[in-house]
């Protein structure tokens, strides 16, 4: 029996290749987190409710003759009221803690007074106690609006301490030949491979880049290209190209077989060019 003998770069392809495990993996991990950011939310809908229902717990639904006060709608609405406005002194007041949804909810319990219904109190803890697990998030942020306000403060706080990319100075744009000729219909199809100056892989608009070696370069589909001009982007002297990546706005799909990404200075010329020509 003849044993089949695997080289190095085969294994390294094998090993490059994103398997059906992987992306049911990258599956389960996003429904996991998903799930869990939506907690707190959740947590702080269900206390709503149950005061809402708390509100009502004297109503009779059953008699229809009930003649309801003034008195009694007012005292409904008022325990129904949320509050709207946060002061500042609650919102940033009191120490920063974290705790388990579970532990946040069970103590928000306590405070607001809610006597509604043992069992939709139960069926909530039970259910952030399965699922919250022992991962640990701010106490305020069971407040919607706390959540918003602390998360912008913590987004400009990232960007005051990003580094910025240093002062670089931009490629000229350039419209080749074989560009040109991309809207020519009735000539003779170009054979994209062989024109390495101006067209290239669509990985190698990853060249520069920490991604690259992420990227799986040969796993892409060979019909897919990007201009040279869409990856120039600035003269580099071997700084990272990752502040600088183009996005991917404009492409053009060559006699029905090649998907190739342009740059916009590409774009408007062949959009003017195709314009006039049909």
């Amino acid at each position: 029996m003849k044993k089949n003998s695997v080289s190095p770069n085969d294994k390294e392809n094998i090993n490059d290749r994103i398997t059906l495990t992987d992306i049911l993996r990258w599956v389960y991990e996003n429904t996991q987190q998903t799930t869990w950011d939506g907690l707190h939310l959740w947590a702080t809908q269900s206390l709503s409710f149950q005061r809402k229902i708390t509100a009502f717990r004297n109503i009779d639904w059953e008699e229809k003759e009930t003649f309801y006060t003034n008195t009694t709608m007012e005292n409904i609405s008022r325990e129904c009221l949320e509050a709207e406005v946060l002061e500042l002194k609650s919102m940033y007041g009191v120490p920063k803690t974290f705790q388990t949804i579970f532990d946040i909810y069970s103590a928000r319990y306590k405070h607001s007074n809610v006597s509604s219904s043992v069992e939709i109190h139960e069926a909530v803890s039970k259910r952030l106690y399965d699922y919250g697990g022992s991962k640990k998030l701010l106490t305020q942020l069971l407040d919607e609006e706390q959540q918003r306000e602390l998360e912008r403060e913590q987004e400009l706080e990232e960007e005051r301490q990003q580094k910025r990319p240093p002062s670089v100075r931009p490629y000229e744009p350039q419209l080749h030949n074989e560009i040109k000729a991309l809207c020519d219909m009735h000539g003779p199809m170009l054979n994209l491979s062989k024109l390495t100056s101006v067209f290239c892989p669509i990985a190698d608009a990853f060249l520069g880049t920490t991604f690259y070696r992420e990227c799986q370069p040969h796993c892409w589909q060979q019909n897919l290209w990007i201009t040279d001009e869409f990856k120039r982007v600035i003269q580099t002297h071997g700084e990272s190209l990752d502040p600088f990546l183009r996005p991917a706005r404009w492409l053009l799909i060559y006699r029905n077989e090649h998907i190739i990404f342009v740059s916009p200075f590409e774009a408007n010329w062949l959009m003017g060019r195709l314009h006039d020509l049909y």
